[in-house]
C-alpha cells in the first residue's frame, strides 16, 4: 500500500470505495462500516468523514457504482417483439442479481438516515433502470397513454424484482421447488405482456 503521503484526495476516495465494494461482495452490506474501511485502508475513520459527507453519502455513492454497472447490462436488446425484449432484460436482471448478490442486494438494503430522501443525481440513475423497459413497453401504449406506460413498467419490473429477491435469498423452494427461476421469471412476463396487448 502507499503512504499516506503519496494519497490525493481523489486517489483516498477511490480507494475507501473500492475497498467498501469488496467488503460488500465478500461479506455482505451488514459488514459496511466506517471504522471496518477505515481498518482496512489504514486510516482513521475520520478520514472516511473528511471525503464523504456521510456514511449515507458513501453507500449511495456506492451504489451508484452498482446501478451503472446494472444500467450497461440492462441496455435494449435488439429484439423483433416487445415481448422478446422484455424476457431478454428479465433474464439479465436475474442474471444480476445472482451474479452481484450482495452489491445488488445492498441497492434495496440502504435506507437514508433520518427519513432523507436521495439527492437528483441519484435518483436519475434509478430512473435509467427503468428506460430500457419502458422503451421495450412503448408500442404497445398510444402516445396518450404514455404515463400508464410509465406506470405499467415499474409494475412489471417490482414484480421480476420479487422473483429475483426469492431466488437470490434461497427463498424460492418455499414458492415452488419444482420450476427453475428463469422459468418462472420467463412465465410472469409471457402472462403479464399478454395482459397488455396479444402477442
Amino acid at each position: 500500500m502507499a503512504r499516506r503521503s503519496d494519497h490525493t484526495r481523489e486517489n483516498l476516495k477511490e480507494l475507501i470505495l473500492n475497498t467498501a465494494q469488496k467488503i460488500v461482495e465478500l461479506e455482505g452490506f451488514e459488514a459496511l462500516t466506517a471504522r471496518r474501511i477505515a481498518a482496512d485502508v489504514g486510516y482513521t475513520a475520520g478520514t472516511i468523514y473528511n471525503i464523504f459527507e456521510s456514511m449515507d453519502d458513501l453507500c449511495l455513492q456506492l451504489n451508484a457504482r452498482t446501478l451503472d454497472l446494472l444500467n450497461e447490462t440492462l441496455a435494449a436488446p435488439p429484439a423483433k417483439t416487445p415481448l422478446q425484449a422484455v424476457k431478454t432484460m428479465a433474464a439479465q436482471y436475474m442474471d444480476f442479481a445472482h451474479t452481484h448478490k450482495n452489491r445488488w442486494l445492498m441497492l434495496f438494503s440502504h435506507h437514508m438516515s433520518d427519513g432523507r430522501v436521495v439527492p437528483d443525481w441519484y435518483q436519475d440513475k434509478i430512473d435509467r433502470m427503468f428506460a430500457p423497459l419502458e422503451s421495450a413497453l412503448t408500442p404497445l401504449f398510444p402516445p396518450r397513454q404514455a404515463q400508464k406506460c410509465h406506470t405499467t413498467a415499474r409494475v412489471l419490473w417490482s414484480a421480476v424484482h420479487g422473483l429475483c429477491l426469492l431466488h437470490v435469498t434461497g427463498k424460492m423452494p418455499l414458492i415452488d421447488a419444482n420450476t427453475k427461476p428463469e422459468a418462472l421469471t420467463a412465465l410472469l412476463v409471457e402472462t403479464f405482456m399478454a395482459g397488455l396487448k396479444p402477442l
